[in-house]
């Protein structure tokens, strides 16, 4: 849930082939218990339902105040103005026209869509199709921090942008059982600096987990047990590699 790293399955294999012994990566392999999987299917759910109404809201505002031209061809970025449909398709010669007319009164209405993506017919109650690049459907002129939703996808489902399967890298697994960033260097294809902040960065979050826990619930707790203990062997392996590290 924490740290992700992914790594492409071609580089995987290479790295296969060349001897490694640690874990390196989680597969489709991977699969969370069936009771964490709804409910983290719920929470991604409500977090997009959430973030969509916050597109609505902004592209609205942003549509209200037309700051931006929305004549503007994606790729191309040629200007479309009225005058570029021809005289059928503006004016005839008693300034009025039918075709346009009727296009116009049959076009789908948005606020939230750029004109390109509508002229597949597509309207607001369409965006959670281009959940997966839903900048590339909205208004132009409008910036949104796609990556900042809070949601979570299953190892099992992860890909890249051209829909190829991508593998979780396991290097806090394979530091855990090794507690060797020379390793993790080598076998996880990780550069020294990231070693450093990724293992530095996974250490903090379970720290902060467990101080969470203890506020939250008895000390007894298994679970409260179990945080504070992978946080404390955790840090010591993290120090053994970082001596000079001060928290």
């Amino acid at each position: 849930m924490f740290g992700r790293i992914t790594m492409p399955m071609a580089t995987y294999k290479r790295k296969k082939r060349q001897g490694i012994h640690s874990k390196v990566v989680f597969g489709k392999s991977l699969h969370m218990p069936p009771a964490f999987s709804k409910v983290l299917e719920r929470h991604n759910k409500d977090a997009w339902k959430v973030f969509r109404c916050y597109v609505h809201t902004v592209c609205d505002y942003a549509a209200r105040s037309n700051t931006v031209k929305q004549n503007v061809l994606p790729l191309s970025k040629v200007a479309i103005q009225p005058n570029h449909l021809g005289p059928a398709l503006s004016e005839n010669a008693t300034g009025k026209s039918n075709v346009l007319k009727t296009l116009q009164a049959s076009a789908n209405q948005s606020t939230t869509l750029s004109p390109f993506v509508m002229t597949s017919g597509h309207s607001d109650k369409d965006l959670p199709m281009f959940d997966a690049d839903i900048l590339q459907a909205i208004r132009q002129g409008v910036h949104i921090e796609q990556t900042k939703i809070p949601t979570l996808i299953p190892p099992s489902e992860l890909t890249d942008t051209r829909g190829k399967p991508v593998y979780l890298n396991a290097y806090v697994y394979d530091f855990f059982k090794h507690g060797s960033k020379t390793v993790i260097r080598k076998e996880n294809g990780l550069d020294s600096g990231d070693v450093f902040d990724k293992l530095k960065d996974f250490k903090l979050v379970i720290a902060a987990i467990s101080v969470a826990l203890e506020e939250l619930g008895p000390k007894s707790d298994n679970v409260v047990r179990a945080f504070r203990q992978l946080g404390n062997e955790y840090s010591k392996k993290f120090k053994l590699q970082y001596p000079s590290y001060r928290d």
